[in-house]
C-alpha cells in the first residue's frame, strides 16, 4: 500500500513496483475502484490521533504485505508502530524511530528535479538513474524507505520523500 495516492507525484513511484499488485490510498474523498494492476481506496478522514492504527487496518483489510507512508505526518506515527506492523508480517519502507530526525527535511528545502531511490533494509529496489555507487550507499546506510538522492551520490544526504 501506498498512501498519497492522489499526488502526481505518486506516479512516478509507481514504475518501482511494475508487475505488483499496489493499493494506492488517500484521505479525503477518493473514488475506491481497481484497474489493472492498481486499486484505488479512501482512508476517510484525516485523523492525526489514530493515524497509525488505522492505516494498519487498511493494511490488513487489504492484505498488504509492504506499506509506503508517503504523508509527511504518517511518517513520526508509523515509525512509532514499526514493530505492530512488523507482528502482522507488513515490511514498512520507512527508517527506524530513530534515524528518522537524520532524513526529514521541509519540502521547500528539497532541491527540484532531485532523483529519488527506493531502498528495502539497505537493498537498492529502484532508481531512475541507478549505479554501483547508490548501491553500496544504500546498503552501507541501511537505507530504508524513498529518498531523495543528490547528482552526486559520493556526497549523499538522503532526504525522505514525503507529500505535503
Amino acid at each position: 500500500m501506498i498512501t498519497g495516492g492522489k499526488s502526481s507525484a505518486v506516479y512516478k513511484i509507481l514504475k518501482a513496483f511494475e508487475g505488483y499488485q499496489i493499493l494506492l490510498a488517500d484521505y479525503g474523498e477518493t473514488p475506491a475502484f481497481a484497474v489493472g494492476n492498481y486499486q484505488f481506496v479512501t482512508l476517510g478522514e484525516r485523523n492525526e490521533d489514530t493515524t497509525a492504527h488505522h492505516l494498519l487496518n487498511t493494511c490488513l483489510d487489504h492484505g498488504a504485505d509492504v506499506f509506503l507512508p508517503l504523508h509527511d505526518f504518517e511518517i513520526i506515527a508509523v515509525a512509532k508502530a514499526l514493530t505492530l506492523f512488523e507482528e502482522f508480517n507488513i515490511q514498512v519502507l520507512l527508517p527506524s524511530q530513530l534515524e528518522i530526525p537524520m532524513y526529514l527535511q521541509n519540502r521547500e528545502d528539497v532541491p527540484q528535479g532531485r532523483n529519488w531511490a527506493l531502498f528495502a533494509k539497505g537493498e537498492l529496489i529502484y532508481s531512475p538513474q541507478p549505479s554501483v555507487e547508490l548501491t553500496e550507499i544504500g546498503f552501507s546506510k541501511k537505507l530504508n524507505g524513498l529518498f531523495y538522492i543528490p547528482q552526486d551520490p559520493d556526497q549523499l544526504t538522503a532526504v525522505l520523500f514525503t507529500l505535503a
